[in-house]
């Protein structure tokens, strides 16, 4: 049976079916699969962000002892510079020819510092180093090439070795300025991966708060639309068929639905039909009962005695309520089947109770009761034929309830977007445990008027049915004493 409701629902929404209303995986799946999104996500931001903080701290593992490999380069030249231009005086002033080894010897040295100093490229020190290599050279060789030096030569090679100490001060100027930019640049890193982080974090979130709005709005219209079927089941109008979008389990319970529905109507039209076909098969023989119990009470058969006469009043009596019960039930089955069509028309409301009161005339004049209205005129767009047996069971209830010389109060008014009808009477009123039965077709409260003949118990399950029709409602109201019932229904002025 599921099935062919599947197959029917399926052929009934073909054009209004959209991918998310038909996704193939269940609600717990959808929940699965967004977080192994958000894990993949925020597992993709973590690793990169790892990645490059390992790169950082290897640079910051090798930069402490790059740079004091390069201090202490720049140290060892500037102690061969000056040890150089001191031999070099000293050589000048003595004239030593075994000097001359010793100097050449410490600008090897020199060489070879300078030359791992040009080793490392990222400190642009190569122009400088070149420069000190060609000046301590000329230094050098302008020693050792001439026995005896002029006083302008020596001039010169002191004014090289000036040279060489302002160019030691220039690399260590430079690389302390590399040593700078690159504490710049390492923060700059640190921070733009932090920020990377923190965006990567703040995109993630709003991905999760985004997909938690997307399924959270999905699964509430699934679960709307099941709350609409439940609710439909509850009511008397069960031919919209249920169908439910979303997830795949949600739309299996709307087929589950779908099928309760199918069978609440099934059982619905089977009682409305054996209660018409019980109802009819009772009012023929019933029928017959009461023809015999006129004859009898016309004496047709013979002379009664008064206790016969007694038995054929009471047999009389209970036929005559057997056929009011059976007419009640035929009206409540006519009632169920045509309680959802309604037939507007524009009536002023006011009037239509001036008439109702007016039918019950004799029944107020022999029992002293008395009906005050109040209202004004108030016209509205209602079903007439429903509204008078609305305030019709209402009256009739109040009339037979109300004690002799009682007061019904009738009031009627447009209470914001409703039209509001109060009906109050003064008779035993409702007990406590029969307010929520009240409105129950056939139920009948404990507390009954005496002297007169017990009802049939449909007139306030009627009243409710009409007015939920309407799209209204019937209240059993609290007061003081009696029954306080009002009626309250969408006001459509005409």
């Amino acid at each position: 049976m599921i099935e062919s409701i599947r197959s029917k629902i399926d052929v009934k929404k073909t054009d209004s079916i959209i991918w998310g209303q038909h996704f193939p995986l269940s609600f717990r799946q959808l929940l699965l699969l967004a977080f192994i999104s958000i894990i993949l996500l925020l597992g993709g931001a973590l690793i990169r962000t790892l990645v490059s903080l390992q790169n950082l701290s290897q640079e910051n593992v090798d930069y402490p002892n790059k740079m004091l490999f390069v201090l202490e380069q720049i140290h060892e030249l500037q102690d061969t510079t000056v040890s150089l231009e001191r031999k070099s005086r000293q050589y000048m002033v003595l004239n030593d020819p075994s000097m001359i080894a010793d100097i050449k010897k410490n600008w090897s040295h020199g060489e070879e510092v300078a030359n791992s100093l040009k080793q490392v490229p990222a400190m642009g020190l190569q122009s400088l180093v070149d420069e000190w290599l060609q000046l301590s050279q000329f230094a050098t060789d302008s020693l050792t090439d001439d026995a005896s030096l002029s006083f302008s030569k020596q001039q010169d090679i002191l004014n090289s070795y000036a040279q060489l100490g302002e160019i030691i001060q220039r690399i260590d100027l430079s690389s302390r300025d590399y040593l700078k930019k690159y504490n710049q640049t390492l923060i700059f890193e640190f921070k733009r991966q932090r920020d990377a982080l923190i965006t990567f974090g703040i995109f993630a979130s709003l991905f999760a708060v985004m997909l938690a709005l997307i399924l959270g709005m999905w699964l509430s219209q699934s679960l709307r639309e099941v709350e609409m079927a439940i609710d439909q089941l509850g009511t008397e109008d069960k031919e919209q068929p249920v169908f439910i979008s979303g997830p795949a389990d949600m739309r299996r319970l709307g087929e589950r639905i779908e099928v309760l529905r199918q069978r609440l109507n099934a059982l619905e039209a089977d009682k409305l039909l054996f209660m018409r076909h019980i109802s009819h098969e009772l009012k023929t023989p019933l029928a017959n009962l009461r023809e015999g119990i006129a004859l009898l009470e016309d004496q047709v058969m013979g002379h009664m005695n008064t206790q016969q006469t007694e038995i054929i009043h009471i047999l009389r009596d209970n036929a005559l309520s057997l056929q009011q019960q059976i007419e009640s039930l035929l009206q409540y089955n006519a009632f169920s089947e045509d309680t959802r069509r309604l037939h507007l028309h524009c009536i002023d409301v006011l009037e239509l109770l001036k008439e109702l009161i007016s039918r019950y005339r004799l029944q107020l004049q022999s029992r002293f009761l008395t009906i005050d209205l109040i209202g004004e005129p108030l016209k509205c767009l209602v079903d007439s034929d429903k509204i008078e047996i609305i305030i019709n069971n209402l009256l009739s209830n109040a009339v037979r309830f109300s004690p002799e010389q009682g007061l019904i109060k009738l009031t009627l008014i447009q209470h914001q977007a409703w039209l509001r009808i109060d009906c109050e009477d003064q008779g035993p009123g409702i007990a406590l445990e029969d307010r929520e039965k009240i409105f129950n077709p056939f139920y009948q409260g404990a507390r009954q008027p005496t002297g007169s003949r017990k009802g049939s118990g449909i007139g306030l399950s009627i009243v409710k049915e009409l007015v939920s029709a309407h799209g209204g409602q019937v209240s059993l109201m609290p007061c003081e004493e009696g029954s306080y019932f009002r009626v309250e229904i969408p006001y459509e002025a005409c």
